[in-house]
Order: structure tokens, then C-alpha cells, then sequence
């Protein structure tokens, strides 16, 4: 009984079912305003330094923080 379930049909019923798989053309990179995804990266997180600078920069200019 167990012996028969070892031995691969060559046609697997199940699997198969009369389907066949057809590859998709791989479509266009998806870019958000013509970027990739690294510098997508690299421009924020200059802007995120930029930010933190002129954040910096305000409050030594109004006196909040000194060093």
C-alpha cells in the first residue's frame, strides 16, 4: 500500500489539472518621480541631515540651547 504512494505518475493529476503556466513578461521597474530605490534613499536622508541642521541651527541662533 505504501509502496504505490513512493512511485511519481508521470502525470500528476492533482498538480497539473489541466492548467499550464503561462510566464508574465516582467512588467517596468516601479520608480516614484524617476528614482530608484537607493536614491530615493540617499535624497532622504539628506534631507533628514538637512532638517536636523537647520533644526540645530534655529535654536543656537534664538539661544534655547549653547554649548
Amino acid at each position: 500500500m505504501f509502496d504505490d504512494l513512493r512511485e511519481t505518475p508521470e502525470e500528476d493529476p492533482i498538480s497539473n489539472a489541466g492548467f499550464v503556466y503561462e510566464e508574465q513578461p516582467a512588467g517596468p521597474e516601479p520608480r516614484i518621480m524617476g528614482m530608484t530605490a537607493g536614491q530615493r534613499l540617499i535624497i532622504s536622508t539628506m534631507l533628514l541631515a538637512t532638517v536636523f541642521i537647520l533644526g540645530l541651527s534655529f535654536t543656537l541662533v534664538l539661544g534655547k540651547i549653547w554649548f
